[in-house]
């Protein structure tokens, strides 16, 4: 039996909600997992406040009015993720998906990145002849010829088109989003790297006084790319 809503008192901390509104929370469902990823009946519905029923919110994605990373999105119960860019034609608007300073998936106005996308490498496997299969960490993938990308790369790609624009590279002097630990929705600078022998995962110090594990940190910028994040640098 599928599952297709959860009460909104057991929803994952990541959705920036109030348990109380509403009895039931869409189940998402998609690329994302569940823990990391948002239905976007319940972005549209409680985070931009686009509609204030669930029939309002099936009605504006029937007609196509709502794009995820540039293409038409009519599932209400998609699952949508960090940094993954949300168009609403209704209102001429787009959102790019980030976490908070309390590790919640935020919607934040972005006009400025519409048509790119920011992508963590999580595996590269060889498929012959010089090709490797790209996998991201919002569960797509790619295929490539350049051997130099590696896993916790960032990759700038076009959408829809997942075409890859420019490589960010994990390494010292990369700027840095921060998407889990104490310092979640925050940003940094690296200032270097632990590898660890064992099966921890390697460390990370940066230059704001801090460390947190290679799993956290997510390449945004290096000395030749930013990406914008707004007023601020971080989510609050």
């Amino acid at each position: 039996m599928t599952i297709n809503k959860t009460k909104s008192m057991m929803v994952s901390p990541a959705v920036n909600t109030p348990r109380k509104r509403n009895f039931w929370g869409a189940t998402p469902k998609g690329r994302h997992s569940k823990k990391e990823s948002v239905a976007i009946l319940t972005v549209l519905r409680d985070y931009l406040g686009i509609a204030d029923k669930e029939r309002e919110v099936t009605r504006i994605l029937n007609s196509g009015l709502v794009k995820l990373d540039g293409k038409v999105v009519k599932e209400r119960r998609f699952g949508v993720g960090f940094m993954d860019l949300v168009t609403v034609d209704q209102v001429n608007a787009n959102y790019r998906i980030l976490y908070d300073r309390k590790g919640r998936l935020s919607a934040v106005a972005d006009n400025k990145n519409t048509g790119i996308k920011l992508v963590k490498v999580t595996g590269k496997k060889s498929t012959g002849k010089g090709t490797y299969s790209i996998t991201f960490h919002d569960g797509q993938n790619v295929l490539t010829q350049d051997a130099s990308i590696k896993p916790n790369d960032v990759l700038v790609i076009s959408v829809p088109d997942k075409k890859i624009d420019q490589i960010l590279k994990l390494g010292q002097g990369a700027r840095v989003f921060m998407t889990g630990g104490l310092h979640v929705g925050e940003t940094g600078t690296i200032k270097s790297i632990e590898v660890k022998e064992s099966s921890q995962s390697n460390l990370v110090t940066l230059e704001e006084g801090f460390s947190t594990t290679i799993d956290n940190v997510f390449v945004i910028g290096n000395s030749n790319y930013s990406f914008d994040l707004g007023a601020g640098g971080s989510v609050k």
